[in-house]
Order: structure tokens, then sequence, then C-alpha cells
């Protein structure tokens, strides 16, 4: 099965019962520098993960119930954009480093 981490148990991973499982929706490339601090903020829980100012990401999108949602960032290197379009629509174990430790 793919295999997705974090770092931290995020606020936008809570469900009841905990998440083990998300779809991937989309795959979209971006510059950080063209979000918006409301955007970078839900996306890191304000900050738990510190992004650099700018650079080249992928915003990933999942799907963790039938309308529940939620967006992760990796960044852009050689490869991994075209690996997460070819994963669309497919299932990724979540996985969560700091429970882990």
């Amino acid at each position: 099965m793919n295999k997705i981490k974090f770092s931290h148990y995020y606020g936008k991973l809570y469900q009841v019962p905990p998440i083990t499982q998300a779809k991937l929706l989309e795959a979209i490339q971006i510059r950080l520098e063209d979000l918006s601090p409301a955007f970078l903020a839900y996306d890191t829980d304000n900050g738990l993960y510190d992004l650099p100012k700018k650079g080249r990401y992928i915003v990933l999108i999942f799907a963790k119930g039938e309308n529940d949602i939620f967006t992760t960032l990796r960044r852009d290197v050689p490869h991994k954009y075209e690996y997460y379009v070819s994963k669309r629509g497919e299932v990724f174990e979540i996985i969560i480093e700091e429970e882990s430790k």
C-alpha cells in the first residue's frame, strides 16, 4: 500500500476512530510564496511544522471520509509530482512518526 508520513498528529488529521488511511484526490504544483498566510497556518497547525518562506511545493488533497478532506504540502523535487499524479484515486496509509518514537 502507498504510505505518507506526517511528523506530528496535526489537527487536520483528527477523526474518531484515529485516521489510518486516506484517498489521494489531487496533486497541484504551487509556490509557497503564492499561498495565503491562512492556508499555511491551517496546513502547519499554526507553525507546528516550519516551512521556508518560498519554494516549489505540491499541495496534496486527501479524502479521509465521505465529505471530509485535508491537504498537506510536500516539496516539489524531481519526479515527486509525477509520482503523486500517478497515485490519484489510490489509498495511502497514514503514518504519524511522532507516535512511533
